[in-house]
Order: C-alpha cells, then sequence, then structure tokens
C-alpha cells in the first residue's frame, strides 16, 4: 500500500472540502441581506393582496410595491391579553417583547401563561384607501398544516365581521394537495365569509371536508370547500385561523364599539 499517496489524496480531498465550505460560506452571508429583503418584500406583497390593494396576478416593480406599502398600510404592535396597542414599538420589536413576557410568566410559575406568552405580542395591520381611510384590518395567521407550519394573511373589511382577502404564502405542505391553499383562486372563495355568528361571536372560518352548499345557510356564511385530498391541512387552517382570530377580538371588539 502506498501511504503516501493516499495520505496526498486524503489531504487534497480535505483541502477541496475546507475550501469549498468557506466559499459556500461567504456567499451564504453576502447574499443574506437581499434575501431578507426579498423576503420582507413578499410579506408586504401578501398584506397588499389579501387587502385587496394588489391582484395575485399583477406585476409591480418592487419599489412600487414598497412605496404602496408604505402609502396605505399602517402596522401596530398588539398586546393580546390586554386588548390594547403598545406604543412606540415596530413590528421589529415582537421578538423582543414576547421573549420577556416569557421570562415573566416563567418567573412567576405560571408554565400555561408562558405558553401564551410565546405569541402574546402580535403585528396587526390596518390597511386604508386612496382617501386615507381603513379598509381593511390584516392580521397575520399562522399554525401547523399536515407537514409545516402555514403562515397567511387574513384581512377584515372595516366592519370587523367579513373578510375582504386570504392570503396563505409560506409553507411546506403537499403540491398539488394542501399546497393548493396558496392557490389564489381558492383563496377567493373565502371572501365575503363571515367570522361571526349572530350573536357577534368569533366561529372563524372552516374549511369543510366536501364541497359547500349554498342552500345551508351555515355553509354559505362560514365554510369554504376542503382542499381536495389535504384533510388534516384543511382542519389545521381552520383551527389556527379560529385562534389567531380569537387573540385578535379583544381588540377588534373595541374597535366595533366604536
Amino acid at each position: 500500500m502506498n501511504t503516501s499517496s493516499n495520505g496526498y489524496v486524503m489531504g487534497f480531498a480535505v483541502t477541496v472540502c475546507v475550501v469549498i465550505s468557506a466559499a459556500l460560506a461567504m456567499t451564504s452571508s453576502a447574499l443574506k441581506p437581499a434575501q431578507e429583503a426579498a423576503k420582507e418584500l413578499d410579506r408586504q406583497k401578501n398584506m397588499l393582496i389579501a387587502a385587496g390593494f394588489v391582484q395575485p396576478d399583477e406585476v409591480k416593480a418592487p419599489a412600487d410595491l414598497r412605496r404602496m406599502f408604505d402609502e396605505r398600510v399602517e402596522e401596530l404592535v398588539l398586546d393580546t391579553e390586554t386588548g390594547k396597542l403598545v406604543e412606540g414599538k415596530t413590528a421589529g420589536d415582537i421578538a423582543a417583547l414576547n421573549k420577556a413576557a416569557v421570562a415573566e410568566a416563567k418567573a412567576g410559575g405560571d408554565k400555561e401563561a408562558a405558553k401564551r406568552a410565546l405569541t402574546r405580542y402580535r403585528v396587526l395591520a390596518v390597511g386604508a384607501g386612496t382617501d386615507g381611510k381603513p379598509e381593511a384590518y390584516i392580521l397575520p395567521v399562522s399554525g401547523k398544516g399536515l407537514w409545516s407550519t402555514i403562515k397567511g394573511f387574513l384581512a377584515l373589511e372595516s366592519d370587523l365581521a367579513h373578510v375582504r382577502g386570504v392570503t396563505f404564502y409560506e409553507h411546506g405542505e403537499t403540491p398539488g394537495l394542501g399546497g393548493e391553499c396558496e392557490n389564489p383562486v381558492w383563496c377567493a372563495t373565502w371572501r365575503g365569509k363571515s367570522i361571526r355568528d349572530e350573536q357577534g361571536h368569533v366561529v372563524g372560518v372552516i374549511v369543510k371536508k366536501g364541497k359547500v352548499d349554498p342552500t345551508v345557510p351555515a355553509d354559505k356564511a362560514h365554510k369554504v370547500d376542503g382542499l381536495s385530498g389535504a384533510t388534516i391541512t384543511s382542519n389545521g387552517i381552520t383551527k389556527f385561523v379560529k385562534a389567531d382570530l380569537d387573540a385578535f377580538d379583544k381588540y377588534l371588539q373595541t374597535l366595533r364599539a366604536k
């Protein structure tokens, strides 16, 4: 056995691996700001789509999307426990606020409160028309599907009772099945659905197993067609949309009272 030859081969292989790894790490680091900017632009675009200010198939330059978002959408920080807005805080402060809330709950020995505190502080947005008057209230919604956490935005009309639009823009569900939650055609079926019953209580939007029967009042008011072959994804969406609406409702009820 030629040990010197084997040693050379091993040394060469290790050197190549180290050089390539370093190059990939440098490339990833260099691209990170651009990736973060693209991710933020996608988030803003989906908020605009949910509010009905941009159509799903509409092509706009990034600069135009950013300008529209800045002009027509105002993001607010909400303390869901008190139902009050947190003045002087931005969306970027959410992680720190929730971390502090968790630490406070743990210090008090309340494990359930600590779990809730993970998402105590949330961002909601108000979408204004071209006249500056509020037209939509845009709520981030997220939760478990079958394979992944699904993220989206649900926009309510100014009456805070009916859906103006919805988008599901980030997930890892099965393409053609649960992945159809991002399909604009399916999302369009949410428009006009009522999130409240006749007493004003939140019932959410129910993703039905099968097709909605328009002759059944409850179906027509509160339900949308299920995602074919994706019962678990459908049930997950129903569950987390209801939970997120409940979390925001203390604040929404103060708006409704006005």
